[in-house]
């Protein structure tokens, strides 16, 4: 965040620079304004040197204050330009390190594995020769030799799905490994309405109020005598 301050500062300060001198600009445009108006409305319009003078001073102002307004508009451009290409080069420098980062873990792996692999096999060959008279040895053996297979055919797909990691996280065609994903966005729920108990239609043409009740149930104990 530093480095981007410093990036925007220049921008920043012509900006205020900008917004004070507009201030004084709308004050002199209404100002000037306000006089041709005034001119225009009250002075002798046959006084025709008086009418240019106002005349030009309110184009004038407003002039001025419209290339302002212009100036403040394209150092917003220019201040997010800068903005866009700073944080494009930090993306940049980001996901170069982290592919070199993800290149020497996959380099790792490939030189382990194959060690990995063949002192497995010579574990596994050692426990199979005590596993005719030695039970666990020959379930630990199994294992291994299962382990070994499994661990080898998926090595197979995930160090080659790995190599082409770095390339693409580069390429900015891949998240950089260990960023946190997008957080779902859970709508929350509308409260559910009871539905409405219409009356029976019968007893509401006889007259009768049907009254709902059933809030108000409660047990009664009732003492049956012991034989």
């Amino acid at each position: 965040m530093h480095q981007l301050e410093i990036v925007i500062a220049p921008f920043a300060k012509r900006g205020e620079q900008l917004a004070i001198k507009r201030v004084a600009a709308q004050a002199a445009a209404d100002k000037a304004i306000k006089a041709r108006q005034h001119a225009l409305l009250s002075a002798d319009l046959d006084d025709q040197r008086a009418l240019d003078r106002v005349q030009s001073a309110a184009a004038t102002a407003s002039l001025d204050l419209a290339a302002i307004d212009d100036a403040i508009a394209v150092l917003a451009q220019q201040k997010a330009e800068a903005e866009r290409q700073f944080a494009a080069e930090r993306d940049r420098i980001e996901r170069a390190a982290a592919a070199e980062k993800l290149t020497n873990q996959v380099d790792a792996i490939k030189a382990a594995l194959p060690g990995y692999l063949e002192h497995s096999r010579v574990l596994a060959d050692a426990l199979s020769e005590i596993s005719p008279w030695h039970f666990e040895s020959d379930q630990i053996a199994n294992f291994v030799q299962n382990t070994t297979a499994q661990v080898e055919v998926a090595a197979n797909f995930a160090v080659a799905e790995l190599a082409a990691m770095p390339e693409a996280v580069r390429e900015g065609r891949q998240a950089i490994p260990g960023e946190p994903g997008p957080v779902p966005v859970i709508e929350p729920s509308e409260p559910a309405i009871a539905a409405q108990i219409e009356p029976d239609p019968v007893l509401r043409a006889a007259g009768f109020t049907v009254i709902d009740r059933s809030a108000e149930a409660r047990s009664i104990e009732i003492e049956v005598p012991r034989a």
